[in-house]
């Protein structure tokens, strides 16, 4: 184990060696299939487009008329769904639809909005150029082209490509066991009647929200008590019957918090806090086959460590790639000075002005705030060795909605 704090890099990059978990597979029908991981490449199964078709309303025409002729006869239409066979004639124009195929020997599609029609003549008010408005069979994917790869999780902008390559049925990864556990003797089911030093156990929600995708089987194994002995007895038991374990709390440098300890004398610890804030005490490793992920107690750590570490390795153990969130740039709107040696994930609320995106900073950072994830829209990702902030300078901007 690295004994010093890891930086974010660094667990990538640890997280990128991890092999994947799930290697059996099942097959689904497609209407299903949102949010789970393929197992196996996919291939299209007819062309896209099927046949040449014209890609507006208008009237083919044949090559050789277009710089001869202003106005053609057209007494004859096709549809999207006909399947008429047609032969266009010189000095005829043939009425086509958006997707309906093209007559067999024409290859140009002038726009309706570029004719005058009278009676059963149009008149080319612009003549269009040879190709144009026309769609080749398979331009956009040939047959038995591969078109999602192993390991691709589908969503609503790939499902749509499968249905369109003729795919019903496709096999995934079955789903990946996770069980999940929150820790310490204060901890409460929601209530107003709160005693001593008790606190509603919110990291409970929260995680079963995060795990609540659909290639993840989830179940909350209960409150961990701070004793090594309870906490011991079930790392063992769960980590039989479940592929990944994640606990929240009980990962710091307390007395009684036991986590570390146990996890080191079960099994591997591959690392134990990170030179992150917030998030520094969180610890990565493994009993046997199942991997071990702690979480610290403070629910904003909890929440932007799933979401900017723990949900990609999620994916890779799947059989997934480890794909870190999307970012975008933003400038900051403030000033402020910061500790070297730690990255920060700033809560900020985003405002645009002038066409620019602009980060203003909320005012409640402590790790734990719960506030600050409810009421900001995202963080900023500030680098180790940044120790001024400045108004206008730039950083990558971490929307919570696609982040979580």
């Amino acid at each position: 184990m690295n004994k010093l704090p890891l930086t974010k890099k660094q667990i990538i990059d640890l997280f990128k060696k991890q092999k994947k978990l799930i290697s059996s597979s099942e097959i689904i029908d497609l209407q299903y299939s949102e949010g789970r991981i393929l197992s196996q490449d996919i291939k299209s199964q007819i062309n896209i487009p099927p046949f040449n078709n014209s890609a507006v309303d208008g009237y083919a025409l044949l090559k050789k008329d277009l710089n001869l002729k202003k106005t053609f006869i057209c007494k004859r239409r096709v549809a999207a769904g006909d399947n008429k066979k047609i032969v266009v004639k010189s000095g005829e124009a043939v009425r086509v639809f958006t997707g309906a195929k093209m007559p067999s020997n024409s290859s140009t599609v002038v726009m309706q909005e570029n004719v005058r029609v009278k009676g059963n003549y149009i008149t080319l008010l612009k003549t269009p150029q040879f190709g144009e408005n026309y769609r080749v069979k398979g331009e956009d994917i040939k047959k038995n082209k591969m078109i999602l790869p192993i390991g691709t999780k589908i969503n609503h902008q790939n499902l749509n490509l499968i249905a369109a390559a003729g795919v019903r049925k496709i096999k995934v990864y079955k789903k990946i066991k996770i069980g999940f556990f929150t820790s310490g003797n204060e901890l409460r089911k929601p209530t107003k009647k709160l005693k001593n030093a008790e606190i509603n156990n919110s990291n409970y929600y929260a995680l079963n929200t995060l795990l609540d995708k659909k290639y993840i089987t989830k179940k909350y194994l209960g409150n961990l008590k701070d004793n090594l002995v309870t906490v011991k007895k079930s790392l063992i038991k769960s980590s039989k019957k479940f592929n990944i374990i994640i606990t929240a709390g009980g990962a710091s440098v307390g007395d009684e918090d036991h986590l570390i300890n146990a996890l080191s004398s079960l099994g591997k610890l591959y690392f134990w806090r990170a030179a992150i804030k917030p998030g520094r005490p969180i610890a990565f490793g493994k009993i046997n086959k199942c991997y071990i992920v702690c979480l610290p107690g403070n629910p904003v750590s909890v929440q932007l460590l799933y979401g900017m570490l723990i949900k990609p390795l999620i994916l890779k153990l799947c059989g997934s790639t480890l794909k870190l969130p999307n970012s975008s740039k933003i400038y900051a709107d403030f000033d402020m000075k910061k500790k070297t040696k730690r990255m920060e994930w700033l809560r900020v609320i985003k405002t645009t002005k002038n066409n620019k995106d602009f980060a203003i900073k909320y005012p409640k950072q402590g790790s734990g705030m719960i506030s600050s994830i409810s009421y900001s829209n995202g963080i900023i990702e500030i680098d180790e060795k940044v120790s001024l902030i400045k108004k206008g300078d730039f950083f990558e901007f971490y929307d919570f909605e696609s982040l979580f």
